[in-house]
């Protein structure tokens, strides 16, 4: 009889977390869902760094990150694995690396893949460490400025040469916004491109609240909401 694999999976942006958020998503998954009929249980965690690897078992697989530098640490991964009998399980596994963090289910014959799959999004979003929110939100509304930044220019200076024929300061000031929100993605290109970004760790002891937070993306959104609404309450006074 042939098993049945069901895999699910959700990447999250990167970010650096502390040990206490480690310890503390190992410890809500040794309890995880305890209502399944398993007949066994087991969580580890991995950590990799340039020339090591730690591996531990169970509740206090938290602290594998002890021997490693949080600096030189590349890849830390948490693993559930929730037994029904042989060939039948459901394994979850949440990995911390500096391109993204992601979660995966991958369930054989227990029919227990989605419901761990949804009840981990809610655990890590209780947790605070998947990215979903104003952060995730403002990321993705700057992509799109990113992939529109030249409509964004184009529309600034037609803006600007309304102001010039005489037109009310609402026009300026929309332009300018405008112009703003479309630049700003072409500079943070070019400025990473002549000076790389630090790698961010992905562990630290603790981590400052404002550490995690897009400025560069909130700036640009909010550059575009402006632009838009001074552009709105020119057209508006023009029809009124």
């Amino acid at each position: 009889m042939t098993n049945v694999r069901t895999q699910f999976r959700e990447a999250y942006a990167p970010r650096t977390i502390s040990k206490a958020l480690l310890k503390a998503l190992v410890e809500a998954l040794v309890d995880f869902k305890p209502g399944l009929p398993t007949r066994s249980r087991k969580i580890k965690a991995k950590a990799i760094s340039a020339g090591k690897i730690t591996e531990l078992e169970g509740p206090e697989s938290w602290k594998v990150t002890d021997p490693h530098s949080s600096a030189e640490l590349e890849h830390v991964r948490v693993e559930l694995l929730l037994t029904a009998a042989e060939h039948r399980s459901c394994e979850l596994h949440v990995e911390f690396r500096s391109a993204h963090i992601t979660l995966g289910v991958s369930d054989v014959d227990t029919g227990w893949g989605k419901g761990v799959f949804e009840d981990t999004l809610v655990l890590l979003g209780s947790l605070g460490i998947s990215s979903k929110g104003l952060n995730e939100k403002l990321r993705k509304t700057y992509r799109l400025l990113d992939i529109f930044q030249n409509v964004l220019l184009v529309l600034s200076v037609a803006v600007f040469a309304v102001w010039l024929s005489g037109k009310g300061i609402s026009y300026l000031y929309a332009c300018v916004a405008l112009f703003v929100a479309g630049v700003m993605p072409a500079m943070t290109r070019s400025f990473h491109f002549f000076s790389p970004p630090k790698k961010a760790p992905i562990i630290q002891e603790t981590v400052a609240k404002s550490r995690n937070f897009p400025w560069v993306e909130a700036t640009a959104v909010l550059s575009f909401i402006a632009g838009v609404l001074q552009l709105a309450n020119a057209l508006v006074a023009v029809v009124w």
